[in-house]
């Protein structure tokens, strides 16, 4: 072993890596292939990097021992942000996020799409040469395809093989064009075969999908877990990552580029697709995103007034980027409405028809900003809530990610309360949609009242074996969720008075911005005729329960449609269609993005919103 550097084995996996000494474990645990949770990017406050350090005995940080209890810290339990491993170190790993996202759900919004896209195959004969007519190879190709000189281009690398190609091929083959531009020649007929990929580049999730171009048909979809993830859970904690560590913003997009390979690779394998037969890729991310797998800082858009680089669909070539698809392919983003709405939500409202509607929609997607969008054919207004890690699990006491050993859903009956854990599995905490069920059941029962106080032992109304679920605090009260005897783990899973105050901050962010949407477009809430919701996060949430505690309005139920990943199906017909993209760039030069910051009433509807009562 090279000398300063050290041996780091993982358990219960048996992973080793040798790192240089003042190695990081997270980024120990990354070159070894395992992701650890890192909601708070490394600043050490999120707690949920939680690690076991076996034979060594290391100090703690302040943030360890503000963080871990005795108990935790007896048993060596230590948070990997804050361990740089000096020695040779055992590593037993507590919690691991897998990359490989098995299932994700999505929803077509439309059956039938558009298809004028500007990549075409055309298969050319061309005239032999002779002597007597001294015809170059270009000419004889302009001439063969009946077209102004004017209007062909051909890039250089295709000029280079042009001669050789017509003459192994007997002077024919099928000329692929982007506009007027021929980006390659490919041998025989093969106007049959032109794909696509349509993907979705979400903070916590990449989402691919393999597209027939001539159809529109869908051949493939594979997902994996975004994995600047280990940079933090939310688009802030990147930008400091890409700005202030040395080379962080080329690692951020060098890796995202790498996952979005091993999704294509995979999709070909899927659908016994080439990947030189892949002609072009579109992709809708949030701004920061979006700058993110392009290379450009996004410092700015973090910084008042939060201006980004671009805002229009920015196109490169596939090789400009290292996408492994056809070399000279474009590769396009979906245009961005704002420094805090970005192509995401532009593909919602392509994917949704928002723009083309009679009826006043709101679209909400989800999650540690949550991007708000109201209105119809005659006025749109966007707007983005800082909703807090909250309904990613994070700054809760027992939170996760909606991954295996979630609770992801909870109801209370007449005499025990039940839950459901993602992967079948033991329970090991809770996610976001877990805890917005917890919370309206305990407000339904009477454990909790509107404020989210949860109450004291000895309320008539409460039965015995709930009131012996509440833990009473010299200052707060807790309440147990599942008990020790209740999961093989032997794990206490409680939800916190603080947890209750972070979900309140989460969803007051969101309503007050519903609010003040609705208030400048002049309408109440039962004016809304539809309200979609979007994301993962929303395609597994309890519409009732949402209501219930005023996170989304009280409309008719039946009103409530969940749309699952509308930003990969916006991304798809921006893919496939000239059209929509001209209707992209109408979307983001007419809709109106209000900034609840600078809005002198946003902090007293927020107050008000922060209550458990449904929004009429």
């Amino acid at each position: 072993m090279i000398e300063d550097e050290i041996l780091i084995i993982f358990q219960p996996k048996n992973k080793s890596i040798k790192v240089p000494k003042g190695t990081n474990l997270i980024d120990a645990a990354d070159k070894a292939g395992i992701i650890i949770p890192n909601i708070c990017g490394r600043s050490g406050k999120c707690g949920k990097c939680k690690i076991k350090i076996l034979q060594e005995k290391i100090p703690y940080t302040l943030q360890e021992e503000v963080l871990l209890t005795p108990e935790e810290r007896s048993y060596g339990i230590h948070l990997a942000c804050q361990v740089n491993a000096m020695t040779n170190l055992l590593v037993e790993i507590l919690t691991e996020e897998k990359v490989t996202t098995t299932k994700f759900l999505t929803y077509d919004l439309a059956n039938e799409f558009e298809i004028d896209n500007h990549i075409r195959k055309v298969f050319i004969r061309l005239k032999k040469p002779d002597i007597k007519e001294q015809l170059d190879d270009i000419e004889n190709l302009k001439s063969s395809i009946s077209l102004p000189t004017r209007q062909i281009s051909i890039p250089l690398p295709v000029l280079q093989n042009l001669s050789s190609f017509l003459r192994k091929n007997d002077f024919g083959g099928t000329f692929v064009f982007s506009d007027n531009s021929i980006i390659n020649i490919e041998s025989g007929d093969t106007t049959n075969r032109l794909f696509g990929l349509a993907f979705d580049l979400g903070t916590t999730t990449i989402v691919g999908s393999l597209v027939n171009m001539f159809t529109g048909e869908i051949l493939g979809i594979s997902a994996r877990t975004n994995p600047q993830t280990k940079q933090g859970a939310d688009v802030i904690s990147r930008v400091k990552y890409a700005t202030s560590e040395p080379g962080g913003l080329t690692k951020l997009q060098a890796i995202v580029i790498e996952s979005i390979n091993e999704i294509i690779e995979e999709l070909c394998n899927q659908a016994e697709v080439n990947f030189r037969e892949i002609y072009e890729l579109s992709l809708a991310g949030n701004t920061i995103m979006n700058h993110l797998f392009l290379g450009v800082t996004p410092k700015y858009i973090a910084e008042s007034p939060y201006i980004p680089a671009f805002r229009k669909s920015q196109q490169f070539t596939a090789e400009e980027l290292g996408i492994t698809i056809q070399p000279r392919s474009p590769v396009s983003t979906l245009p961005n409405i704002s420094g805090y709405v970005g192509g995401d939500i532009t593909g919602f409202i392509l994917a949704s028809d928002f723009h083309k509607s009679d009826k006043i929609i709101l679209g909400i997607d989800i999650g540690t900003n949550g991007e708000i969008v109201l209105g119809s054919k005659d006025r749109l207004l966007c707007c983005s809530a800082a909703a807090g890690p909250a309904f990613e699990g994070g700054h809760i006491t027992n939170g996760m990610r909606a991954m295996e050993g979630a609770i992801d859903k909870f109801n209370i009956g007449d005499d025990q309360a039940f839950f459901h854990v993602i992967g079948e599995t033991d329970p090991r905490g809770i996610c976001g949609t877990g805890l917005i069920d917890v919370v309206a059941e305990l407000l339904r029962v009477g454990v909790i009242n509107i404020t989210g106080k949860i109450e004291t032992p000895g309320a008539d109304s409460l039965p015995s074996w709930l009131q012996k679920r509440i833990i009473v605090g010299e200052k707060n009260n807790s309440f147990i969720l599942v008990q020790e005897n209740e999961s093989n783990l032997q794990k206490q899973i409680i939800l916190s008075q603080r947890d209750i105050r972070e979900l309140q901050l989460g969803k007051g962010a969101i309503a007050a911005g519903i609010a003040i949407l609705c208030k400048e477009l002049g309408i109440a809430i039962n004016e809304i005729d539809q309200i979609l919701i979007a994301g993962a996060f929303g395609s597994y949430l309890n519409k009732y329960n949402a209501q219930t505690i005023g996170l989304i309005p009280a409309i008719p139920a039946e009103r409530v449609k969940y749309v699952g990943n509308a930003a990969s199906l916006g991304a798809k017909k921006f893919l496939l269609s000239q059209k929509i993209r001209e209707e992209a760039d109408q979307i983001i030069n007419n809709a109106d993005y209000i900034e609840l910051s600078s809005r002198p009433d946003f902090q007293e509807i927020f107050a008000e919103k922060m209550l458990f009562e449904p929004s009429h």
